[in-house]
């Protein structure tokens, strides 16, 4: 199996799979939050999903939009 090239999110700092948001600096859940594109269908082993590799942070912006 090849490995999948790992990117680091500019909003959160997670590594996240290249191909797996539309956004080149942003992992599938930011840019979901922020951007309205669609997201993973996180489903999370030992702590990160096998989907995305996305860790669950948050930047404090994040949780900030998602208290309103």
């Amino acid at each position: 199996m090849a490995e999948k090239e790992l990117a680091v999110c500019d909003e959160c700092g997670s590594l996240f799979f290249k191909g797996s948001s539309q956004m080149m600096g942003l992992c599938p859940e930011c840019a979901h939050v922020l951007y309205g594109y669609p997201n993973c269908p996180h489903r999370f082993l030992n702590g990160r999903c096998v989907n995305c590799y996305w860790d669950g942070s948050k930047s404090e912006y994040i949780k900030h939009l998602e208290e309103d």
